[in-house]
């Protein structure tokens, strides 16, 4: 499975009720702290209309950065607009890539082409000379870079506290508290089923997302900075910050289900995958927790 992205708008909801003692970064660039600054009032999707100028600069800087990683041909893919981009940076003149790129017409074009076929709509606007007016989904995209320049880092280490908590097929295993956050480690046993599937035999089978959402029993959130399976069933989830003073319960909120149908044929194995949506809440008492340190 490897590393699990955490959906921006779990972090957006949880940073206008930030359990107390959160320690959050400073976005480097000054776009980026204005729609950190916006994000707790507004989603994502409103950002791109509450927050157009900023929206437009932190998306174009991004795009831009990636269209400089692409012009050296070690990123990217083996895509006809990519090859065209490299061969075109390759025996363009002297000077900042960027620079070129809106100076020679035959490196432009080249990018536009890039731009256009990697969805970078807000560069290849820039590069036709267009009124850039960013959408929903530019809006989202900047609320993703603001929120990885929020988010602290996962740490590891602490104390075990006791824990109970089992909820259909999940199962909290332990609770590690740090210096600044926690630690959750949940086993997740969905079941397998099998079917038919006219001549033949299907089995299907369930894995498990992950976490959505964590909050407590005082009313806080807290941030999931990252969730990470370690291939053994058990889904370790890094949290921020550490449980608030007082808190004896911590609701865990399943994000859901994938399923994938396997077809036994002794020919072919032919696979799909779909979302299941299944949700679960897993409640985990900390009542009988050893003090941390």
């Amino acid at each position: 499975m490897g590393s699990l992205v955490v959906p921006v708008e779990n972090t957006v909801c949880a940073l206008r009720r930030l359990a107390p003692g959160a320690a959050l970064r400073s976005p480097s660039s000054p776009d980026l702290r204005v729609l950190a600054r916006a994000l707790r009032s507004c989603s994502p999707a409103e950002l791109a209309s509450a927050r157009p100028g900023p929206v437009v600069r932190a998306v174009l800087a991004a795009q831009a950065r990636a269209l400089d990683r692409a012009m050296t041909g070690l990123f990217g893919s083996d895509a006809p607009e990519a090859a065209r981009l490299v061969r075109a940076a390759r025996f363009s003149g002297r000077g900042s890539r960027l620079s070129r790129v809106r100076t020679e017409p035959g490196l432009r074009t080249a990018a536009l082409g890039w731009a256009t076929a990697t969805g970078a709509r807000l560069l290849a606007d820039s590069l036709r000379g267009v009124p850039l007016v960013p959408d929903a989904s530019d809006g989202r995209f900047a609320a993703e870079l603001a929120v990885a320049e929020l988010l602290p880092r996962a740490e590891g280490g602490g104390k075990a506290l006791v824990v109970d908590g089992r909820a259909g097929f999940l199962e909290a295993r332990s609770v590690l508290v740090g210096a600044s956050g926690f630690r959750v480690d949940i086993r997740a046993d969905p079941p397998v089923e099998l079917t038919g599937d006219g001549p033949a035999l299907a089995v299907r089978a369930l894995w498990w997302n992950g976490l959505g959402r964590v909050t407590d029993d005082l009313g806080h959130e807290y941030l999931i900075l990252r969730k990470d399976p370690e291939g053994t069933g058990v889904v370790r989830h890094w949290c921020h910050p550490r449980p608030a003073p007082g808190a004896k319960v911590l609701r865990l909120e399943s994000a859901g289900y994938r399923g994938e149908s396997l077809r036994l044929e002794s020919a072919v194995a032919q696979g799909t995958s779909a979302e299941v949506l299944v949700k679960r809440e897993l409640t985990v008492r900390l009542a009988r927790a050893r003090p941390a340190s």
